[in-house]
């Protein structure tokens, strides 16, 4: 088990070889079952022809002895029949299935009755079957063609060609098969070796000198001359290291800054790559420095975010900062994080143009607070409303109760002491005219009470709308105060809905 748990180590040069030889050992074998199929089509399809054609050739030549009940010339032609290689049977029918001739003697003059025999008399031209085994477990197809004259149904010929011509043949094709294809499989092997040899080999030397430049040998060049992608990445690796010789100082410098830093930083080159990332960017985006170098900036920035799209790029690049706009970063994990973005143009001594420097600051807890008071706005907005809905109830229950309770019973109270009045005779002067002080203070106190009523929940509110209650309460203002005032108002009703004509 620990054998199995340490696992295999394989070279690039193992592994191309093996994929190569699986590839073509997978080829040749498809390749060989496809023609071993086609081959027992084939050859499937030969023995039916030579079988239909004995038996048709059998029908023609047996159709003169039937009328004359030549037997002996029947046992004659069924003999003949028989020396034919692979020809396991022949059987004579009359039109009832009665065996006339039989390579075996011992079935002359018995009467078949299986499925068989019945589709070969009953047949109007030749058929088959499929390749069956028989008694003795030989394979073998039957065949059948009707002995006619004239239209005239004497019979049928059967006969029974075996399957070995077919297993022979496929036979010695799979051994042939067998023997090319192990000589493919050789030479394929042989010829995966070597072009595994040719590409792991500049691989291999470009992998160590590789792993001198991570232990500090600058100088470390590679000598390979190919004109294809190999020399390619050869040619960039020593531009590579050249580089490294010259900025290796700077580089240094510049990465103790950038990770000391809390808020994110990203250097971004001309064409959108993300050369270098401080250590706060790989903990909040939740990426590892290596797996964000070098790739495209749109892998954390939204497609819908245009700053970082061509021409929008190339404005920031040439000397078009960007101040505090908010934008979002997206995690490993996919997860979308509210960052205030800031970018200016980067540039070396020399004054070229080599990307952009991006900071941005996480302020998701800032936006988070925002959203928290927007919503405790909402909120309060929405209990202002409720109370002023609730007060606008209560103030309209009691102007009803004034108006119709109160106002009723002094209604009452003064028709009581009119009806009273009436009745007292002239010479009670000094109680008609009490009657009458009365009769006056309750229409003086009805009217207060209308305007009390009135001033809680005025009715024309709701009757005609928000713009004749203004006009009323300018009028009722001009009425009670010596103040001349003159209202211009165009109609608001479709403005507020009711609610809002209440919380107003």
């Amino acid at each position: 088990m620990k054998l199995f748990s340490k696992g295999i180590k394989l070279s690039l040069r193992a592994k191309l070889t093996i994929f190569i030889e699986g590839f073509v050992v997978i080829l040749v074998c498809v390749t060989g079952f496809f023609i071993t199929m086609r081959e027992k089509e084939n050859l499937e399809s030969e023995l039916r022809k030579r079988g239909l054609a004995l038996t048709s050739d059998l029908a023609k030549f047996m159709a003169r002895p039937l009328l004359s009940r030549d037997f002996p010339t029947l046992r004659r032609f069924v003999n003949h029949s028989m020396e034919q290689d692979y020809v396991r049977y022949v059987i004579v029918f009359d039109p009832y299935g009665k065996v006339l001739m039989h390579s075996d003697l011992a079935e002359v003059g018995k009467t078949y009755t299986d499925s068989l025999t019945i589709s070969a008399v009953n047949s109007i031209g030749s058929g088959y079957t499929d390749v069956h085994a028989s008694k003795n477990e030989e394979l073998h197809c039957d065949m059948f063609t009707p002995i006619k004259v004239s239209n005239v149904k004497l019979g049928a010929v059967q006969l029974g060609y075996s399957h070995m011509a077919v297993e022979k043949e496929i036979d010695k094709a799979q051994k042939q098969i067998f023997i090319i294809g192990l000589l493919t499989t050789i030479s394929g092997g042989v010829v995966a070796f070597l072009l595994a040899s040719l590409i792991s080999s500049p691989i291999k030397r470009i992998t160590y000198a590789t792993e001198k430049v991570a232990n500090g040998y600058l100088n470390t060049q590679l000598m390979i001359k190919r004109n294809d992608e190999i020399g390619t990445l050869a040619n960039a690796f020593n531009k590579m290291t050249e580089d490294l010789r010259r900025t290796t100082v700077s580089k240094e410098y510049f990465d103790n800054i950038i990770k000391s830093m809390n808020e994110t930083l990203i250097v971004v080159s001309p064409d959108a790559k993300i050369r270098s990332v401080n250590k706060a960017t790989c903990v909040l985006l939740e990426y590892n420095e290596d797996e964000l170098t070098g790739k495209d900036i749109n892998l954390i920035v939204p497609q819908e975010e245009m700053i970082f799209r061509d021409l929008r790029f190339q404005k920031l690049l040439h000397d078009a900062p960007v101040m505090n706009h908010e934008l979002e970063y997206i995690t490993k994990s996919g997860k979308r994080i509210s960052m205030l973005f800031s970018s200016a143009v980067l540039k070396n001594k020399e004054g070229k143009l080599e990307g952009a420097v991006c900071i941005a600051r996480d302020v998701t807890k800032r936006k988070q607070a925002e959203e928290a008071l927007r919503e405790s706005e909402r909120e309060l907005h929405f209990l202002s409303s409720q109370l002023l809905t609730a007060q606008e109830k209560e103030r309209k229950r009691l102007s009803i109760e004034l108006h119709d309770e109160l106002g009723q019973s002094l209604m009452v109270l003064k028709l009581k002491l009119r009806s009273i009045r009436e009745e007292l005779r002239n010479d009670q002067s000094g109680l008609i005219a009490q009657c009458d002080e009365v009769i006056g203070y309750i229409k003086e106190v009805t009217e207060n009470v209308r305007r009390l009523s009135m001033d809680l929940s005025p009715s024309i509110l709701e009757d005609l709308g928000p713009s004749a209650a203004i006009q009323w309460l300018v009028d009722n203002f001009n009425k009670h105060y010596d103040i001349e005032c003159s209202l211009e108002m165009m109609e608001i009703e479709k403005l507020f809905s009711q609610e809002y004509q209440i919380t107003t």
